[in-house]
């Protein structure tokens, strides 16, 4: 079990990740868009990799039998669909020379959604006495509430996207709606003194690229959007929250002499 001084330190380190990296994005949009998008795509390579070598490390000390097992392994698949679909922008951007969106990039986003979500429902198993049908109606309640508007702005923009473009772009605000309900559930968790902060990340970050991709579809429609625009900061945001909550697991692992998962020892997660 981590002492609270490590969990301080540990949310330290993410606070000044965090303003590091939102201070690099600002000075690079400072020298223009053309630095600004090669330093996205670049960063995108490192910290998305992140994620999946530290989910990789803990489906392998868990290994594939249990619930806890099969959720990690989830949970990497997840991280690798992602992973892949940032090199793909990347590769349609700096090598081809492509618009980025529509691109194959959006078939790996898209796929990875239904494993976050399972990930998501194995991850909040262990709490399902102290998550409540209001909590779960009033959770679905804000989801429906986001995802109207975001439906009707991405259906209704009159843009000059492409109708394939516009179809596809429709279906984020449905995933996105899709995963925010369990995210939000994590988080009434946290606040509500289950959990601690570090092991919410793995929740926060999906609810932090709900939100950036919320920004990506108002600016992409009316053709403001370019890779490196402020918004971005929130998508590398939501891996480095991935990171740290992965990194927080592995280090409670790590400790454990038993064999013994966090998802069953709940003092371990306070």
């Amino acid at each position: 079990m981590e002492t609270r001084l490590e969990k301080l330190q540990s949310q330290k380190y993410l606070l000044i990740s965090l303003v590091a990296t939102g201070l690099a994005f600002l000075i690079a949009e400072s020298f223009g868009k053309e630095t600004a998008s090669l330093f996205t795509n670049l960063i995108f390579i490192p910290v998305p990799a992140s994620v999946v070598i530290l989910s990789g490390i803990l489906t392998k000390r868990n290994g594939l039998t249990g619930s806890h097992g099969k959720a990690w392994l989830i949970f990497t698949i997840f991280a690798v669909m992602w992973f892949v679909a940032e090199q793909v922008w990347l590769v349609n951007e700096l090598v081809y020379k492509e618009k980025p969106f529509p691109s194959g990039a959006d078939f790996f986003y898209l796929l990875g959604y239904p494993f976050y979500f399972i990930f998501s429902l194995l991850y909040l198993h262990p709490f399902e006495n102290v998550i409540s049908k209001k909590m779960i109606v009033l959770t679905s309640m804000i989801a429906v509430a986001f995802l109207i508007p975001n439906l009707y702005m991405t259906l209704e923009n009159g843009s000059d996207e492409s109708e394939f473009a516009i179809i596809l772009g429709a279906i984020y605000p449905i995933a996105d709606a899709i995963v925010l309900i369990p995210s939000m559930i994590g988080v009434t968790l946290f606040f509500r003194g289950k959990v601690n902060f570090l092991w919410s990340l793995l929740l926060i970050g999906m609810i932090f690229e709900i939100v950036a991709d919320t920004g990506f579809q108002y600016i992409s429609l009316d053709g403001s959007y370019y890779t490196g625009h402020p918004v971005d900061i929130l998508f590398l945001w939501s891996y480095l929250l991935f990171s740290f909550g992965l990194y927080d697991h592995i280090k409670i692992f790590k400790k454990s002499h038993d064999k013994k998962n966090t998802f069953d020892n709940k003092e371990s997660l306070r």
